[in-house]
């Protein structure tokens, strides 16, 4: 009985040696993207410009943010390549206008003495992002929920205001990173 036994595993394990086994694959298709970086980029094309739309009233809100829309808007300057666009919510009677350019500061519609015809920088933003470019990477500050679930929905990046005044903005002026206080190659020596 246990010779029957071996020999029926035995001509089990010939039959299986001998069928096809499938292709390996290939090594490269193995190999996963060292990245989190690489995994997100795979299929996706640079883009060719940034705008970043800032909601004022909400960065200014923050603790520990410049108060006041000259000044914030002093503080955003040179900030290098990137489009930044600051948007705040006018008062009520004001005109809505546009100045500078980097950052280019809008203020919006305040409307009318009785508030009617008031246009938001949420309600402003939110338009703007249905009109850029399909190319273009549009990040937006705010901490507003509403808006933040509006730029989810066209696929625009939000930032948190206190990450963005405290990681973002020094990196985006050139203040970080730019190895200006490295040991020169003589220190090493």
């Amino acid at each position: 009985m246990a010779l029957s036994l071996l020999s029926s595993l035995l001509a089990f394990s010939v039959g299986f040696l001998h069928s096809p086994m499938p292709a390996a694959p290939v090594a490269s298709a193995c190999i996963p993207p060292t990245s989190t970086r690489a995994v997100l980029s795979m299929g996706r094309k640079k883009p060719q410009s940034r705008v970043i739309y800032i909601d004022g009233n909400n960065l200014m809100m923050q603790r520990k943010v410049s108060k006041g829309r000259e000044v914030l808007a002093e503080k955003l300057s040179g900030v290098k390549a990137s489009e930044v666009v600051l948007v705040f919510d006018g008062k009520r009677g004001e005109p809505d206008s546009t100045t500078g350019s980097n950052p280019q500061v809008v203020i919006t519609s305040g409307g009318d003495e009785h508030g009617e015809h008031r246009v938001s920088a949420d309600e402003w933003i939110i338009a703007r992002l249905n009109d850029v470019a399909e190319d273009c990477d549009v990040q937006v500050v705010t901490a507003d929920r509403e808006l933040r679930r509006a730029c989810q929905q066209a696929s625009a990046t939000t930032i948190n205001p206190v990450k963005f005044w405290r990681r973002y903005l020094p990196r985006l002026k050139g203040l970080k990173n730019d190895y200006a206080n490295r040991p020169k190659a003589d220190d090493y020596v």
